[in-house]
């Protein structure tokens, strides 16, 4: 069954460091994309991290880093890595402006690409 999005994913890269609460330390990690709903995270296939895992992730913007929580809503795995959809819960507003804003500054090709789509 096909879930539809609630919000529009760009395709932006984005430095993240991950902080599990059942790890002993934070590991460095590469969001493929971001909406004001989620991330897509890549990240070393060892790591243990599974569908329902609640963390933090803090997002490394260029100017600022800003603490996320949320929880992981799918895994896949991949021979060389993993990938997994990390869902926001009660992201603040100036969250979301501090996301559009990087999107909007760094990759501004990708809200032009993503309007005409709608």
């Amino acid at each position: 069954m096909r879930q539809e999005r609630k919000f529009v994913r760009f395709t932006t890269p984005l430095r993240v460091k991950i902080i599990p609460n059942k790890l002993n330390s934070e590991i460095l990690a590469v969001a493929k994309d971001i909406s004001l709903g989620g991330l897509k995270i890549i990240l070393d296939k060892s790591l243990d991290i599974s569908c329902g895992d609640i963390f933090d992730v803090c997002l490394l913007f260029p100017d600022r880093s800003v603490f996320v929580s949320g929880k992981v809503v799918w895994v896949k795995d991949y021979i060389d890595r993993k990938e997994i959809g990390f869902c926001f819960s009660n992201l603040r507003d100036s969250y979301k402006e501090d996301i559009y804003n990087y999107i909007f500054k760094y990759y501004p090709k990708e809200i032009t690409k993503k309007w005409w789509q709608m």
